[in-house]
């Protein structure tokens, strides 16, 4: 009898987080088969938070309701490790988050730990999720590494080391593309080299998927867009100055950031690569990158008198404008302006309800409700028994990023290790 391919259409996973959800059709950059040895490769993108910042959009944009009423933390648990990137979460409901050490770790919907894998892997980068749950990130080493069901299953290294490592961008396919600041390889779902391109400066953006094509913001705010297989990636446009944070599509080939040391709000259209200022900051800093709900852009605003989230249309019209956080008066220095020094910053989520998530730079998470009502939760990253006392020492109140777990509930990674699920205090679920 003949060998055969199987390729299954259908997210399939096992560990007891939830319902497993069909996946959708393959990608277009083709994932290799080998005909003599038959397998099954899981294509597709399965529901789910499977890159930073939602999706292969970096949108900000969560496709299940966000809390809009009272919060409350349905579990907290401890990864046991300092944190510095956004959690990631499956179909399933099943969380992942990977510690500055290396190791990875993942929660049942519950919050009880499922495994933990330690993988040696030195200053990992942001990770993501294969279309079979795979998770993969890449190592300052310039190795790609993934884990699957608390093991690594394999190692890839297609780079030199680096300290500058963009988020990966997970492929229809199973497969998905790896960087480092010069370097972007695609992998295919058992992390063979499919493709590899070197850019002509360094990469400091999550890698973006639009019109067909890996989409690359550089140092200098330069956009680039490689198409896998190609030799050279193409320059595209510009933002005209280093952006802060990442760019987020607001279309299929409009590309917003804030840029101009934080004094803009900048669209570029990625078909004519021409660029324009959406928004100019009013007496303050943006923060970036920005969350896309069609063609609104949410984003948080630094002022003197504390922290504001404004939503602003294609256009540069304000639409609204929320107070988040107040501050204490800054000293001036020198007799001049005081600062405004933004630190580590938590980009924010939107839902289809325009229901706002956010964290502040006290540490606090809250919710924006449609209504305009805020709620902040302003202990949510404070040390606790469950973190580790370097943990505390160092990492006292930051968050390492959000994500929404599942309806009306908001998963929070902080700095220190601990993961929290925070809900409506009201919303029954199964």
């Amino acid at each position: 009898m003949p060998a055969k391919t199987w390729v299954n259409r259908r997210a399939t996973a096992a560990g007891g987080c939830g319902m497993v959800v069909a996946a959708m059709t393959a990608g277009a950059w083709g994932q290799a088969f080998d005909v003599e040895r038959p397998s099954t490769i899981v294509v597709g993108t399965p529901a789910g938070v499977r890159a930073d910042r939602v999706d292969a959009a970096r949108s900000g944009f969560a496709r299940t309701p966000l809390p809009a009423a009272t919060l409350h933390a349905e579990w907290r648990a401890a990864a046991s490790a300092l944190l510095e990137h956004a959690p990631l979460v499956d179909s399933r409901g099943c969380s992942y988050v990977v510690g500055a050490q290396g190791e990875v770790v993942s929660f049942a919907r519950d919050g009880v730990e499922r495994w933990r894998a330690s993988t040696g892997a030195p200053q990992p980068g942001p990770a993501a999720l294969l279309s079979d749950d795979t998770l993969v990130f890449v190592s300052a080493a310039g190795e790609a590494v993934a884990v699957h069901e608390g093991g690594v299953r394999w190692r890839s290294r297609f780079g030199r080391a680096d300290a500058v490592l963009p988020a990966p961008l997970p492929l229809d396919d199973g497969g998905i593309v790896v960087a480092t600041s010069r370097e972007l390889a695609v992998l295919d779902a058992s992390g063979s080299q499919r493709a590899r391109t070197t850019l002509p400066e360094a990469a400091t953006a999550p890698l973006v998927s639009a019109l067909g094509k890996v989409v690359v913001v550089t140092s200098s705010g330069a956009v680039w867009a490689w198409t896998p297989g190609a030799a050279e990636p193409t320059r595209v446009g510009s933002f005209g100055s280093p952006i802060d944070g990442g760019a987020a599509l607001a279309d299929d080939h409009t590309l917003v950031a804030v840029a101009a040391g934080e004094a803009r709000l900048t669209a570029l259209d990625l078909s004519r690569g021409v660029a324009a200022t959406r928004a100019t900051s009013p007496n303050g800093l943006w923060l970036g990158p920005p969350a896309m709900r069609g063609g609104i852009a949410y984003v948080r605003l630094l002022a003197p008198s504390g922290e504001l989230a404004l939503a602003i249309d294609a256009s540069g019209r304000e639409l609204a404008r929320t107070l988040l956080a107040t501050r204490p008066p800054l000293a001036p220095v020198d007799g001049g302006a005081p600062p405004l020094l933004p630190g580590l910053h938590t980009p924010p989520l939107i839902d289809a309800a325009g229901t706002l998530a956010f964290g502040t730079l006290e540490g606090g998470v809250g919710i924006v409700a449609r209504t305009g009502t805020v709620e902040i939760l302003t202990d949510a990253c404070a040390p606790s028994s469950l973190a580790p006392a370097s943990a505390v020492r160092t990492a006292a109140r930051e968050i390492a990023g959000l994500a929404p777990l599942a309806p009306h509930v908001l998963l929070v990674a902080c700095r220190s290790g601990a993961i929290l699920a925070l809900s409506d205090q009201n919303v029954t679920r199964n």
